[in-house]
């Protein structure tokens, strides 16, 4: 065994002897982590690797690239780091170019009893949004553009299993919504 893998094993049994101690003294810090793992779990179906055709419009144009979504559990399955990539064909026998991506951070704050998501573009823009639950497993989540647009993405799960996932724009303050973006994604094996 090396001397990093000697490292990382004591640092794992360390931290699992040290939440059993804290568990077992009462520490508020676990009843906070397992109001967050529960406010999670109706996420769990998003952890895994997805991929599908996504059609993006804009000024009047239509696009169809792949999708692929990439999503993981952290901290103690109280947060779901997702990272998100388009590609798409260059011409009809062009190479295949990533044209999309954006990392997300989904997580239920124990303390406001809320959930909240962290998203970075990739184009030097993030933000922090709330979310709305939707349905059983779902959200939505959006925001307010400061030319007084608003763009909302609804997140769910098909009755196959498959993520659905539906980008609107609104520009008459949420009365009528135009399409932006769509896809549905398979879970990789």
């Amino acid at each position: 065994m090396t001397r990093r893998m000697t490292r990382r094993l004591a640092a794992t049994v360390l931290g699992l002897l040290m939440g059993s101690a804290l568990e077992a003294q009462g520490d508020p810090r676990m009843a906070a982590q397992k109001q967050a793992q529960e406010g999670m779990a109706r996420f769990a179906w998003l952890v895994g690797e997805w991929e599908g055709p996504a059609t993006v419009s804009a000024a009047g144009r239509s696009m169809t690239l792949t999708q692929r979504e990439t999503v993981q559990w952290s901290a103690n399955n109280t947060v779901l780091l997702i990272q998100g990539r388009g590609s798409m064909r260059m011409g009809q026998e062009g190479p295949e170019r990533q044209v999309f991506a954006a990392a997300g951070l989904l997580t239920f704050d124990a303390i406001t009893g809320r959930h909240v998501f962290f998203s970075a573009s990739g184009t030097g823009q993030a933000q922090q949004f709330g979310i709305e639950l939707h349905g059983a497993d779902g959200m939505i989540w959006g925001f307010d553009a400061p030319d007084g647009s608003r763009t909302r993405y609804t997140i769910s799960r098909t009755a196959a299993g498959e993520w659905r996932e539906v980008g609107e724009v609104s520009t008459d303050g949420g009365k009528s919504w135009r399409q932006t973006l769509e896809f549905t994604l398979t879970r990789k094996p």
